[in-house]
Order: structure tokens, then C-alpha cells, then sequence
């Protein structure tokens, strides 16, 4: 398990704001689930390491 920090949280946010993609489009593209989706925007929480793969690979790809 992998934590997802608060910086981690933002910068998904912030590049979820820049590309003006929908909270739905995100987690279905990242293919997690809705809930899961949740808890990584808001941080603090402890993801598998095929999602924090998934998160962080989307958050560098294009930056």
C-alpha cells in the first residue's frame, strides 16, 4: 500500500482543473472506482500499488 500525500491530492486535482475534465472522466480513464477516486483527492489515504502507479503515471504524463 502506497500513501497518497496531500501534494499527491492537489496535483491530481490540478491537472484534473487543467485538462477541464469531470471527477467521472478521471476515475474511468484511471479505470478505479468512484470511491476510490474520492479518497485520492482528498489525501491522506493508503491506495494498492497498481492504483498509485495508475495516479502518478497520470499526473506526469504531458508535464
Amino acid at each position: 500500500m502506497n500513501e497518497i500525500t496531500p501534494e499527491i491530492a492537489k496535483a491530481m486535482r490540478r491537472k484534473r482543473a487543467d485538462l477541464g475534465m469531470t471527477k467521472k472522466q478521471v476515475y474511468t480513464q484511471l479505470e478505479i472506482s468512484f470511491e476510490t477516486y474520492k479518497k485520492i483527492e482528498v489525501g491522506n489515504s493508503r491506495v494498492k500499488n497498481n492504483v498509485y502507479q495508475k495516479i502518478t503515471n497520470w499526473i506526469a504524463k504531458g508535464y
